[in-house]
Parts: C-alpha cells; sequence; structure tokens
C-alpha cells in the first residue's frame, strides 16, 4: 500500500495542464480495504479437463473401394510432381551453397555448423475409418546461415588547406542474408510416404461420443468457487452443471445445479 504522487504535468502539443496528485491510495481511495484483508493476496486455483473414450462406433455406409480406385491414378501423378519439385529445390540449394563457399573461402571466414545436421522424423500413423497405413517419413534438412562477408572499399580523399590525405582502406564486413551451409544429399532421393490401404471396405466406422468432465476450483482469502460440468453418454445423453460459491461477502454467495438429458428414441 504505497500512495500514489503525480506531478502537475502539460500534454504534449498542447496547452492543457493536468493537476497534480499527491499520495493517492489505490487500497484506500478505491475500496479494496473492504474486500480483501491485505494488500498482499495469494490464491489456489485448479483446471481439470477430461475425455473418456467409448469403445462402441457406428457404421456409414460408404462407397471406400470405389473412391480408392479413383484416387490411386492421382496419388502416383503427386509422386511425379513431389520428385519434379524436389529435384528443382535441390538445384537451387546447390547453387546458394556454392555461392556462399566461393564468399567464405575468398575472405577465409569459418561457416558454424554446430547445429548440424537437423533431421525431421514423422513417424508412420494410422487413419482409423478410412482403414490407411502411412510409412514412416524421414527427411535431413538444409542449414542456412543469417550473414554472409562482403567486401566494401571506403574512399581516399586530402582535406584541403592542410593537405592531409586519408586513404582508401578495403573492410570485409557482414551482410544479412540467408547463405544455404549446409545440402543434404539425402535429399536427391527423398520421397513421399507410402500409402497402403488395408483391404477397403465399404462402410466408414465413426467412434461413438464418450464422456467429457470438467472441473474448475478457486481459492482465496475472500471467496471459494468450484464449479463441475459433465457431457455423459449414457442409455441417454445426460449434460450436468454444478456451481458453488463461499465468500465473506453474501452478495457473492450462490449455489446452482441443473441436469439435462436428450433421449433416444
Amino acid at each position: 500500500n504505497i500512495p500514489l504522487t503525480i506531478p502537475e504535468m502539460t500534454l504534449p502539443y498542447t496547452k492543457i495542464t493536468t493537476p497534480p496528485i499527491r499520495d493517492f491510495s489505490l487500497w484506500e481511495r478505491t475500496g479494496l480495504k473492504d474486500f480483501l484483508k491485505t494488500t498482499k493476496q495469494s490464491f489456489d486455483m485448479g483446471v481439470n479437463a477430461q475425455y473418456k473414450k467409448n469403445k462402441d462406433s457406428y457404421t456409414i455406409p460408404f462407397p471406400l473401394r470405389a473412391l480408392y480406385d479413383i484416387l490411386s491414378p492421382d496419388l502416383n501423378t503427386l509422386h511425379q510432381h513431389f520428385e519434379k519439385g524436389r529435384d528443382k529445390t535441390f538445384d537451387f540449394l546447390t547453387k546458394s551453397y556454392n555461392e556462399a563457399k566461393v564468399e567464405f573461402e575468398k575472405y577465409k571466414v569459418e561457416a558454424s555448423l554446430d547445429k548440424l545436421p537437423r533431421t525431421l522424423r514423422i513417424p508412420g500413423y494410422y487413419i482409423p475409418g478410412l482403414n490407411i497405413e502411412v510409412s514412416p517419413f524421414t527427411a535431413e534438412l538444409p542449414a542456412f546461415g543469417y550473414v554472409i562477408p562482403k567486401e566494401m572499399s571506403t574512399p581516399g580523399f586530402t582535406i584541403p588547406g592542410i593537405g592531409f590525405s586519408v586513404p582508401s582502406y578495403t573492410l570485409v564486413l557482414p551482410f544479412l542474408q540467408f547463405p544455404v551451409l549446409h545440402v543434404p544429399r539425402s535429399l536427391q532421393k527423398l520421397t513421399l510416404p507410402s500409402i497402403e490401404i488395408l483391404q477397403p471396405e465399404n462402410h466408414i466406422l465413426i467412434p461413438a461420443m464418450g464422456n467429457l468432465t470438467y472441473d474448475f476450483s478457486f481459492k482465496s482469502s475472500v471467496i471459494t468457487l468450484n464449479t463441475n460440468a459433465g457431457l455423459y453418454n449414457q442409455s441417454d445423453i445426460v449434460a450436468h452443471f454444478k456451481s458453488s460459491s463461499f465468500s465473506v461477502i453474501d452478495a457473492l454467495q450462490y449455489k446452482l445445479d441443473g441436469t439435462t438429458s436428450l433421449t433416444r428414441k
């Protein structure tokens, strides 16, 4: 509880002058002392959300086998376009690397390669419902720098009257660029992950909704608040909400409790 003092000030570009403020206490003047016990407060807060998976599922008829037959030629075309883009990217990175290498060797500057190599790894995964398996994907990434050495020469000149001359100097300064410091050779053989369709069925399995619960609690010297909410997939879909508050201030005390349900036919 430190009183606030602000001197008289004139607003920039105006003739308006603000009045001085002396010994203004937020604790006293705003009424905080009527709600809080001390100027230093501590509180405990907890949040917990949980979803419990349902083992049941729904079957929706869908011609997956016919859809896969239509998409198969497009997947082959996608692989071909990816390989063309991969080769163009490799040529561009190699050209940038060679240009940067010439500059670094010319001025005998060593590129920092402490963090090499960098590898992107995506594990294999299964797409439920569509019955598709995707293989793991690993790619070594190129490394980029931030600066490249450049040569700059200052002009020589003579100061008139005193005959003092300043010679020309040649300086090697770092210039902001993004040179390629490393091109992984494995980039030439990089391919998209393989996609395997496991015995396509003419239906899609949709998992049934599970149970979702949410708990919130807040406790301080002034108020204690607890809130619980849940959405349950039982014989009927049931939603429940409960909230209560206990406080030293009567106006902040309350208790709410409600339940609603959606009946299946």
